[in-house]
């Protein structure tokens, strides 16, 4: 599917009553004898959830404040890619490139870079200002994917930031999925990336056991358990997303059930995902990927890393600052990050999961403006 420009972003009424008829006419699945969210997907949630969607969620409004973004759209070697500019209240710091992860969007990063751009409307210094750069991943909400799976998306921002963008040094953030293409965009560009502040962190090309220390056998050890208890889903987007891929395009309320369980398990949001996540938001949430097209394409990441395709990163030289929230997916401790990165800032958070950009944006801003200062 060719993605609509976001400037004018408007569903027509065909397609808004597809999708609504679609909801009402769900066949759900049977219920389990088991506790809420012991198997997945509480269905009472979800059931409520899809009730909203199709009588109490206004998608004109959300269409309308998406169209209201600053919006530009650029063709990148064939790759027609959106992005999102907000420029800094006070002109003369080194721009920031902000790149979001999965289930999510470019939109998760708006209120982050509200603060960063505009300091002093929320109690910061107008001096810390920086104009702020998002790009719409390829394949996801708003970009097309890329037209060949060797293509690499770092290679696309490095392009958008010095060449259509004039940026000569930047600086990059980014969580998840986008901290791999942040990372792979500092050890490939160390010329024009100043810096990178990220959520998660590349995994050495090699260690030995034996010198490993007991910190990081703790972190291994607690990936391990995250991988057999969580990554279920992972790995069947790494092995056969085209089999996922039609049951999440063809059903909304199957869509909004994968992106639920996420945002509920991976969020710091004591078992209530309504305690970090309106319904208005994360409604939104899989209306723009059912809208879009992108429940397929935004699972080629995933398959493209595990069949190779992806460019590994070995050793990213340029400062990194890593903050790590208590409710995200592991907790790498500072030594495992220094294997691979310069590591400048290394900052434990007291609150927040993985969805931090939305849950914790003004602790986020914080710790980003406090590492730029260290970086100019």
């Amino acid at each position: 599917m060719t993605q609509a420009d976001p400037a004018s972003f408007e569903i027509s009424d065909i397609e808004l009553a597809d999708l609504l008829r679609r909801v009402r006419s769900t066949r759900w699945a049977a219920d389990w004898p088991v506790g809420a969210w012991e198997a997945g997907t509480d269905q009472g949630v979800l059931r409520r959830l899809a009730h909203y969607w199709v009588t109490g969620f206004d998608w004109r409004v959300q269409e309308r404040r998406i169209r209201s973004l600053p919006w530009a759209k650029v063709d990148l070697d064939g790759t027609p890619l959106s992005y999102l500019r907000f420029d800094a209240e006070r002109a003369g710091r080194m721009p920031l490139l902000l790149t979001n992860g999965w289930p999510s969007s470019a939109l998760e990063l708006v209120n982050l870079a509200r603060i960063l751009s505009r300091p002093s409307e929320y109690g910061g210094d107008a001096d810390d200002a920086v104009t702020v750069i998002i790009p719409a991943l390829p394949g996801f909400p708003f970009s097309d994917q890329r037209p060949s799976v060797d293509d690499q998306t770092h290679d696309l921002w490095h392009h958008l930031m010095t060449n259509e963008l004039g940026f000569t040094r930047f600086a990059a953030h980014g969580g998840d999925l986008g901290a791999g293409v942040t990372s792979r965009l500092a050890q490939d560009y160390p010329g024009s990336v100043a810096g990178i502040h990220l959520l998660a962190v590349a995994a050495p090309p090699d260690h030995a056991p034996a010198n490993l220390t007991p910190e990081e056998r703790t972190y291994l050890d607690e990936v391990a358990l995250w991988s057999a208890s969580e990554g279920g889903y992972q790995h069947l987007q790494q092995t056969r997303p085209l089999t996922l891929a039609p049951a999440l395009s063809d059903s909304p309320v199957g869509l909004l059930s994968w992106i639920l369980e996420k945002h509920r398990s991976w969020s710091d949001c004591d078992g209530d995902v309504s305690n970090r996540f309106s319904d208005d938001y994360l409604i939104e949430l899989a209306s723009l990927y059912w809208f879009t097209g992108s429940a397929s394409t935004s699972l080629r990441p995933y398959w493209e890393y595990a069949a190779g395709h992806t460019a590994r990163v070995t050793r990213v030289a340029v400062p990194t600052a890593v903050a790590i929230f208590p409710h995200d997916l592991t907790h790498p401790p500072r030594s495992w990050a220094e294997r691979t990165y310069d590591v400048v800032r290394y900052t434990s958070m007291p609150r927040g999961g993985h969805f931090a950009p939305h849950e914790e944006p003004h602790l986020l801003a914080a710790d980003i403006v406090a590492f730029l200062r260290q970086i100019r």
